[in-house]
């Protein structure tokens, strides 16, 4: 299948792209579909332009300069544009709300391209709406936009049971309702036979702690985490290990009223904080702990994510202490997998803490359990599968997958050829990728495998590529175009109009 997916934000640093979409679409690569990813990158403007090929997934960044009050709409308008000029045989969106829900509610209204909605949060009123300062009009939207695109899309995949029972409370039908949690990628279970003693004595020499008891959490730290009741924990953990420590990794809008709250409760030589790491240093941060960590109250937030953390935390063979909320008891097992307090429970937090900082051996039970059940149970080699289901729902949906005009779909050739774009390769990406320096600027001009072979059948004259969304269109009559090369120089092409 030719599978066009929409994300919310930027490749990082919010985890929904890199930790769900990307891991699913490079599953979907291997069993041999064709991926391409968009992305509005407003919360990360140095990819603004971007595109690149990582593992098979073409990644493309929309060209935005600055965020204005109207970047949104016209983002939308830009990444449902950009699909269409794709005829993909089904488009997946990520997040019900945002950009990338604004382009489904306009493919919903200008297509007949079969849609699949993904959730992976509580986003509306009792969610994050009511954490988030969003303002108030921003909130009613969303709110909105939650309800109505899974509605009006041809399936839904869902992260959590949370979020199963709210999209049938919705009046989506179950049979369309799709459970596909979160999955840890082949990249990160491959990572900690990649980490050397000496990469975990760099980071203890780093938080200048040597060989004391180390807790740590890492990922972002949002407003309204519930990172207090590891505080809280931390001083009773401390009357019976006294050179415990915890290791909080990440930034966020939560990291300054976290960072008084420390000063408040005088933990500032136990708690230590790292601020933002790279991605490819996580795991010998948590290879040099000895518990990670993940605080839960019980709330609709919460019982509605699908922790990334949590699946890191697991992959990476670490022992864990976390709540009995939402979808951790999916993943973990108590005294089996993990360490399962009561919701938002001091008390057993500081207790489970306290049993695995003081018994190595439970500490490597624990966590040895943990992955081989992550890689037994949670991979995305089994889920992927239902995922294509919920692809081919929404073609049978719409009856049948869409095609050009001419009865076939174009090739994404014009896509994957630096020679017919006039783009310029840069260096590489992060993890290896090839980047490009923007996205194409016209139709490639040479005929590719859709169109070639429609007009074979139809006996019209051969013709090019239809030309992308973006590309300026010559308003005279002239059959030949100039391109310009983003490279050194500038080059003519000569091509006949696309079709």
């Amino acid at each position: 299948m030719n599978i066009v997916m929409i994300g919310p934000f930027a490749f990082a640093p919010k985890a929904t792209v890199s930790a769900r979409t990307f891991p699913m679409a490079q599953a979907l690569v291997r069993r041999g579909h064709r991926v391409t990813l968009l992305l509005p990158p407003y919360d990360n403007l140095q990819d603004a332009g971007q595109s690149w090929e990582r593992e098979g997934v073409q990644i493309h960044n929309l060209p935005i300069r600055r965020v204005t009050a109207v970047t949104p709409m016209v983002a939308a308008v830009r990444l449902a544009a950009l699909t269409r000029w794709l005829r993909p045989d089904v488009v997946h969106i990520f997040k019900p709300v945002g950009y990338a829900a604004l382009a489904g509610m306009i493919l919903r209204h200008t297509s007949r391209l079969p849609l699949v909605t993904d959730t992976d949060d509580w986003e509306g009123t009792g969610g994050w709406n009511s954490v988030n300062p969003y303002p108030w009009h921003w909130r009613r939207f969303f709110d909105l936009q939650e309800r109505w695109l899974p509605r009006h899309s041809s399936a839904v995949t869902v992260a959590s049971r949370t979020l199963e029972t709210q999209v049938w409370g919705m009046g989506v039908p179950p049979r369309q309702v799709i459970y596909v949690p979160n999955c840890p990628g082949p990249t990160f279970l491959s990572r900690r036979t990649q980490v050397s003693e000496s990469d975990k004595g760099h980071v203890r020499s780093a938080l200048g702690i040597g060989g004391a008891p180390l807790a740590i959490y890492v990922g972002h730290i949002v407003r309204g985490n519930d990172l207090d009741l590891a505080l809280a924990a931390m001083k009773r953990v401390l009357v019976q290990i006294p050179t415990a420590r915890l290791a909080i990794v990440g930034a966020g809008d939560g990291l300054a009223p976290l960072r008084s709250l420390v000063a408040d409760e005088g933990l500032d030589g136990t708690v230590l904080f790292t601020g933002w790491v790279e991605h490819h240093l996580v795991p010998a941060y948590l290879a040099a702990a000895d518990v990670a960590i993940y605080p839960y109250r019980d709330s609709l937030i919460n019982r509605a994510k699908c922790s990334i953390k949590i699946l890191e935390y697991m992959a990476m063979g670490q022992a864990i202490v976390t709540h009995r909320v939402g979808q951790n008891v999916e993943y973990l097992e108590h005294e089996q997998s993990g360490i399962l307090a009561d919701p938002g429970d001091v008390e057993g937090f500081a207790e489970g803490l306290i049993a695995v900082l003081s018994d190595p051996g439970l500490a490597a039970r624990l966590g040895r359990n943990a992955r081989e059940r992550i890689e037994r149970r949670f991979n995305w080699e089994q889920r992927i599968e239902d995922v294509e289901r919920a692809y081919g729902i929404a073609c049978a949906d719409e009856q049948g997958c869409p095609t050009n005009h001419q009865g076939t779909r174009p090739t994404l050739d014009c896509l994957s050829s630096n020679d017919r774009t006039g783009r310029t390769l840069l260096p590489a990406a992060p993890g290896g990728a090839s980047a490009v320096s923007s996205l194409p600027l016209e139709g490639c001009g040479s005929p590719c495998a859709g169109c070639t072979a429609g007009m074979r059948s139809s006996g019209s004259p051969t013709r090019g590529c239809p030309p992308a969304p973006w590309a300026r269109r010559d308003r005279a009559s002239s059959t030949s175009q100039t391109a310009r090369s983003t490279g050194s120089g500038s080059r003519r092409v000569e091509r006949s109009r696309a079709c």
